[in-house]
């Protein structure tokens, strides 16, 4: 059983959210923004094509297969085609290193889930009805995950709180100052279990922040939606933007 609040003793839910998706005449492309958590991807019926942004080569995943990806530090695109269909399962980046330590891994972050046909077509059933608690257990059951990997890091769970709770906008100093610990145990641990340095992690849930914030409230204005969400200047917006997402705010958004 998982808890729905952190600070309870239950185990924190494996799945952060899941969707699906699909097209039947659409084609053009989906975006995945990192947004601090793993990703089980799973292709149904037709192989998909994952890109990530800066890498050279386009990596291919198999339809009828399950692949688990560690939180990726730059967005990442998906051609789509004519009845594209695949389910993302993100999952919280608290379990990432221990999920990977116990699959084959095909490419840097990238690793075979091993799902047979049976657990696929288990994992499948009901995925719109379900909430995350649900696909948790559900997924717990079919990986046979070891008892160890709900012990967490607290070090890095509350590190991760204050982030989150923050929008990314908390400095590194002030995470390990609180927390009581050395900056290079904190950034040390961090790195070994999520794959991603605090200060990337802070950047990357910054820049969820102001997209989220501008899609709930697309009558705000750009400059103001920058200094709300602790950016410096449009120039600082903008580098994140492009490095994250390769494109400028006004071109993402249009």
């Amino acid at each position: 059983m998982y808890t729905q609040e952190l600070g309870l003793t239950e185990k924190l839910a494996i799945v952060e959210d899941f969707f699906q998706i699909s097209t039947r005449t659409l084609e053009g492309h989906y975006t995945l923004i990192p947004d601090n958590n793993a990703e089980i991807i799973i292709p149904i019926k037709e192989n998909l094509t994952f890109k990530c942004i800066g890498s050279v080569r386009p990596l291919t995943f198999l339809a009828g297969k399950s692949y688990f990806l560690m939180p990726r530090r730059r967005g990442a695109v998906i051609p789509l085609s004519f009845r594209s269909n695949c389910l993302i399962i993100k999952v919280n980046p608290i379990y990432a290193k221990k999920l990977s330590d116990q699959l084959n891994e095909i490419s840097y972050g990238v690793f075979d889930l091993g799902m047979d046909k049976d657990c696929l077509e288990r994992l499948c059933k009901g995925f719109d009805l379900m909430d995350k608690y649900e696909l948790s257990d559900r997924l717990e059951d079919l990986l046979d995950v070891s008892s160890d990997l709900f012990e967490y890091n607290m070090t890095i769970v509350d590190a991760i709180d204050q982030i989150r709770e923050s929008n990314g906008t908390v400095s590194v100093k002030e995470i390990y100052t609180k927390l009581r610990v050395s900056k290079s145990k904190l950034e040390q641990h961090f790195n070994r279990e999520i794959g991603l340095t605090p200060k990337e992690f802070c950047k990357i849930q910054k820049i969820n922040y102001f997209i989220n914030s501008y899609m709930e409230n697309g009558d705000i204005s750009l400059t103001e939606l920058t200094y709300h969400c602790g950016y410096y200047d449009q120039s600082h917006l903008i580098k994140d933007f492009r490095y994250f997402l390769d494109r400028s705010p006004k071109e993402y958004f249009s």
